[in-house]
């Protein structure tokens, strides 16, 4: 008899379903609002449930901080900024729209406050399986190559697992990077976490905060170390320069999973995201003001990419990519 079920359980007018176990452990992917990642719950030692993702929980909240929090949410077909709101490609100019508050730029892409469709759920004793898709059309100057988006997501209780899927559904090549925008929490303020990540290179900014290109070796937390007071709004690449992640683990160049592990004196998060060829090679990190939790954010590349086109992906018509993360729960 399975031990999960699926249930819709909207946020205001936003629709929502939620992934549960018979012990009451969930999973939210807020469908009606980018298919985002909204909550993850498991329950304490006291049955008590434990966020460990922060998300929406009211639904005027969504509309209102949703444009500039994006929690959550699927980052296509490009995270982070692009520079000015304007990108060239094959010879051709292409306009954006700026749509944040705080800088001229276009920011992540066109998904991330789309409704998406439930397409199927299935479970076994293990785990349960939920499947969303959307369609962007190409009807828009600023971007018009259609694509189709699906995302599967594993969840077993202690963990999650998302399958990332593209499609090019146009007739002329699609240029394409995508991230994913999950807000971690242990139930207390970072500062006191340590976090753990894989050697990396940083991604230098210029003053709008657009990439110029040029890497500096970021070993602040290879190792570990508390996050204490420190602001991070950075962009740690995996494969930029010769003593990163990568090139140190390219023997298995197809089938590498780079990890950040987050972790307080009870609990820890092992969060981790497949690396290499046309993957997740790049992880930005963010700490909100509040600091009660930590965006790690999965990137195939580090923002830009529409116009300096590192590790930019070129899809053909008909042809699809996979990209796959998650992260896993323990209580310690």
């Amino acid at each position: 008899m399975s031990k999960f079920k699926l249930i819709s359980r909207p946020i205001g007018t936003v629709e929502c379903f939620v992934l549960q176990r018979d012990d009451g452990a969930e999973f939210e992917i807020l469908s009606g609002y980018g298919a985002g990642l909204n909550a993850w719950r498991i329950p304490d030692n006291s049955g008590k449930l434990q966020d460990l993702l922060f998300g929406y929980c009211e639904g005027d909240n969504i509309f209102k901080i949703g444009p500039d929090t994006n929690a959550g949410c699927r980052l296509a077909p490009f995270p982070g900024r692009v520079a000015y709101a304007k990108f060239n490609w094959n010879g051709g100019d292409y306009q954006l729209v700026n749509n944040v508050s705080w800088a001229p730029h276009a920011l992540h892409g066109f998904l991330q406050n789309k409704e998406w469709k439930f397409v199927s759920f299935e479970s076994d004793s293990e785990k349960c399986v939920a499947t969303f898709a959307i369609d962007w059309p190409g009807a828009f100057t600023g971007f018009p190559f259609p694509f189709r988006a699906v995302n599967k997501i594993t969840f077993t209780g202690e963990s999650y697992t998302v399958e990332s899927t593209v499609t090019n559904i146009g007739k002329s090549d699609l240029p394409y990077s995508e991230g994913w925008h999950p807000y971690y929490t242990l139930g207390e303020k970072i500062n006191g976490l340590t976090m753990t990540l894989p050697e990396s290179n940083l991604a230098i900014l210029d003053k709008a905060d657009i990439p110029t290109g040029e890497f500096k070796p970021d070993l602040r937390f290879v190792g570990g170390r508390a996050i204490g007071n420190e602001f991070i709004n950075d962009c740690f690449c995996l494969n930029q320069g010769e003593s990163t992640f990568i090139s140190k683990n390219k023997k298995i160049f197809e089938n590498i999973l780079a990890n950040v592990e987050l972790k307080s004196d009870t609990k820890s998060l092992q969060i981790w995201q497949k690396a290499g060829n046309e993957q997740y090679n790049a992880i930005q990190i963010y700490t909100p003001p509040d600091r009660m939790s930590i965006a790690i954010e999965p990137m195939t590349a580090e923002p830009d990419t529409l116009n300096h086109h590192r590790d930019l992906i070129v899809i053909k018509p008909g042809e699809s990519r996979t990209f796959v993360f998650g992260a896993k729960f323990q209580n310690l």
